[in-house]
């Protein structure tokens, strides 16, 4: 279903102003489908001659298949950040998946596809070239998700193992900021940890504990304009604000304060 500024932005950067630029659609998939698939998600655009709209997101310790205008693809997990220009016209379909899930798909270390796109049918085999000429042909974002549904539904693999379960833990609890805490939580030690994640998640712990507190950080800042930094910090699980304000500049590019204010300007017109 069409997504609007109220929804929440999941790591999408100046949300408002970006929804202007594009549209977002997020459905999930069937329940069968669902300890795998986190949703199905598409970005369209259409811009008028000469306008680059440039969107940085926070991104997911996720794996992601999409179908676009110059192929289809598999995204290792990104970098902490994830920028593309949109000119002209264009849609991208997506399956997002949840982290440390696709490692059943793809049975080798997911570490090796750290910040990389990879041809999808060159990485999953030959027989997903169907789906993606059927995905690419439909016109309808419903129709392509149950397309997608019957595809990859009929091809259920092995069941999410430990790295799913660690990442899950580690996103729900919010206190869990240093990998040392999260070792003693998850029942792991340092190095046993970075193995599994290397393994089966493919961003290392902590990398994966930053981004989504940073995630949560940035849609707090816009849904909650009367919190300040140092409550946030502390319900993030910082015990060091000044900390925390290092952590959300190095991956937006600014602190906590300039961003809420960034926010206040987002929601006037882009200029065409």
């Amino acid at each position: 279903m069409p997504v609007g500024p109220q929804d929440p932005s999941r790591g999408v950067l100046d949300f408002p102003r970006a929804l202007q630029a594009f549209r977002l659609d997020r459905r999930p998939p069937r329940p069968d489908l669902a300890p795998w698939v986190e949703s199905y998600w598409e970005v369209e655009w259409d811009l008028p001659a000469g306008t680059v709209h440039r969107q940085t997101n926070l991104s997911h310790a996720a794996f992601n298949a999409a179908v676009e205008g110059d192929g289809a693809w598999i995204y290792g997990v990104p970098g902490p950040t994830f920028v593309r220009e949109l000119s002209g016209t264009g849609r991208v379909f997506g399956v997002k998946f949840h982290p440390g899930a696709f490692f059943p798909w793809l049975k080798q270390p997911l570490g090796a596809f750290f910040d990389l796109r990879v041809g999808l049918t060159e990485t999953l085999g030959a027989p997903w070239a169907s789906w993606v000429r059927e995905v690419a042909a439909e016109q309808d974002f419903g129709r392509r998700a149950e397309l997608t549904d019957g595809f990859w539904g009929a091809r259920q693999p092995g069941l999410p193992g430990e790295g799913r379960r660690c990442v899950k833990t580690m996103v729900e609890e919010r206190t869990l900021v240093r990998v040392e805490d999260a070792c003693r939580v998850l029942g792991h030690d340092t190095r046993s940890l970075q193995r599994l994640f290397h393994r089966e998640v493919g961003a290392p712990p902590k990398d994966v504990l930053r981004r989504y507190r940073l995630m949560e950080a940035a849609e707090r800042l816009v849904k909650e304009p009367h919190l300040t930094g140092a409550d946030l910090a502390a319900t993030l699980g910082y015990t060091d604000q000044a900390h925390f304000i290092r952590d959300f500049k190095a991956v937006t590019g600014v602190p906590p304060e300039a961003y809420r204010r960034r926010q206040e300007l987002s929601t006037s017109p882009i200029r065409r």
